[in-house]
């Protein structure tokens, strides 16, 4: 009888602590989330200049605040997503009013264009030179191989009001 009531007791006490430990664990993760997204290269900085506020719970980010433009917001929520822990990112962010660009317009879509590229490991978006007159795309910079190069041009293609594509990639 006393051994039962002893492991009784003992079993009490280890799920107890489990049951405790638990949210403990998830609230660590989430100030080790939002820590290590302010420490990111990306957030140093390219979007240092942007007011961001991170909330993370159970693995679920969200963004808030204002950025400088639409592509600092998608840099800024798939930098978070790609970190350990995250299961998934509400990015609220947006832009700031001032400098909201026409859709329709070259800036607009240069800046779509290298957005693009950069989330491609595959090919380079720093080295790649992009220009833009009304919908048509010139693409200038080295590739590796004709492969990367015709690859690019792809991904670029398949950026929404990109009308033509002109690679004018070379391959070293």
């Amino acid at each position: 009888m006393k051994k039962s009531m002893y492991c009784s007791i003992v079993l009490a006490i280890v799920a107890a602590m489990i049951f405790i430990s638990t949210p403990v664990f998830a609230f660590s993760m989430d100030d080790r989330i939002e820590s290590s997204a302010k420490k990111t290269h990306v957030f140093k900085t390219y979007l240092k200049d942007d007011n961001i506020k991170m909330k993370s719970k159970n693995g679920i980010v969200t963004l808030t605040g204002t950025v400088q433009d639409a592509s600092h917001r998608s840099l800024a929520g798939e930098t978070v997503a790609g970190l350990p822990g995250v299961k998934r990112v509400n990015n609220k962010l947006e832009e700031k009013k001032e400098n909201r660009s026409d859709e329709k317009s070259d800036a607009w879509l240069i800046t779509k264009v290298k957005t693009t590229l950069l989330f491609h490991r595959n090919v380079s978006g720093f080295a790649t030179e992009v220009f833009a007159d009304n919908g048509t795309v010139t693409l200038r910079g080295e590739a590796s191989s004709a492969a990367q190069r015709d690859l690019t041009g792809e991904y670029v293609m398949d950026v929404d009001g990109v009308k033509y594509v002109n690679n004018n990639i070379t391959v070293k």
